[in-house]
């Protein structure tokens, strides 16, 4: 494995045994963005020409574990137009491996169809199901929960290893503000769905730029039912279990780690996909400059980004998680 790819192992060799895959074309690009001096934009939409996005980052290591329980079945669940079942489908495809996504409504718009055309065609199993929750249940209670070749992929590629994939580009983009292609931010905004993202991009603040501040923009529904989803404490048990594990790796940090990060509920609106006046904003302002955004995520998340380089006038960097998919 390139070590520019994992710096991660690089620099915690007692990891090695994740055995992540190289899936991605990493390092991702910097960008200014073109109507702000402060702001900056790291390009995860193009780790991977084929669709790019935050999901093939985590599936490195997804991956790597389901080769190591010799599974042959990968179970997922997201909204219908989910770019992690895209992803999670396509990684699929590759590997020959099963794959079936259990879907929950969302507002329909081309890029939800076209994901969904996407699946299909990678050879992945639809399971329509009329509510996030009954979504959530259906995955929960399946029928192959036993199974032990069934690998059952929590929404967004969230497993608890994907969460070292974003440690792993925090150490990537350290290496980018040394290599001077952007200042040191003093903020980071990314958007917050199933958790792991932001809560590697957490953990890895507390290694490489404890002066910055993380934040974390929900996307999706605090509650789904009684379970607790997209919500502060779940990021912050990720980032206790991510950080044990970088401890027990290296045991002259801190026993618990230090970032600072903030939650924003007040962009999420009316709904998981439903767009707000703000995001609309914020996806013409970016189209404007050549950045492409939706209204689940990133549009939200930009809106975020736009309102806090406003608001501190100091170096604000944009994590772009939006997955750019070609039309198989």
């Amino acid at each position: 494995m390139a070590a520019e790819h994992f710096p991660l192992l690089r620099r915690f060799s007692a990891l090695s045994s994740l055995q992540p895959v190289e899936l991605c074309e990493l390092p991702t690009p910097v960008e200014k963005f073109a109507d702000s001096d402060l702001l900056f934009i790291k390009r995860d939409d193009l780790t991977r020409s084929d669709q790019g996005g935050n999901k093939p980052r985590k599936l490195e290591f997804v991956l790597a574990d389901i080769r190591r329980r010799q599974a042959n079945r990968v179970i997922t669940m997201g909204a219908t137009g989910t770019n992690a079942g895209v992803a999670t489908a396509l990684m699929c495809q590759r590997e020959n491996l099963h794959c079936e996504v259990i879907t929950f409504p969302q507002p329909e718009t081309d890029i939800v169809r076209l994901n969904q055309r996407i699946m299909r065609n990678a050879g992945a199993t639809l399971t329509a199901r009329g509510s996030l929750f009954s979504a959530a249940l259906n995955w929960y209670l399946h029928p192959r929960r036993l199974d032990r070749k069934s690998y059952f992929l929590y929404a967004g590629c969230s497993a608890p290893v994907a969460t070292f994939a974003y440690v792993n580009a925090m150490l990537e983009l350290d290496q980018q503000i040394r290599n001077g292609e952007l200042p040191a931010p003093k903020h980071i905004v990314v958007a917050a769905g199933s958790g792991a993202t932001v809560a590697g991009i957490i953990a890895g603040a507390a290694l490489v730029l404890p002066q910055v501040t993380v934040h974390a923009i929900q996307v999706a529904p605090a509650k789904v039912g009684s379970f607790t989803a997209c919500h502060p404490d779940v990021v912050s048990g990720m980032v206790d279990q991510v950080w044990r594990s970088l401890r027990n790796a290296d045991s002259t940090l801190p026993a618990k780690c230090n970032a600072q990060w903030l939650w924003h509920e007040e962009y999420f609106g009316e709904g998981y996909g439903v767009a707000t006046p703000d995001s609309r904003h914020a996806i013409s302002s970016g189209g404007k400059n050549g950045l492409e955004l939706e209204s689940t995520y990133s549009g939200k998340a930009f809106a975020a980004a736009l309102t806090l380089t406003r608001q501190h006038r100091q170096a604000v960097l944009f994590w772009q998680t939006f997955a750019r998919g070609n039309e198989l």
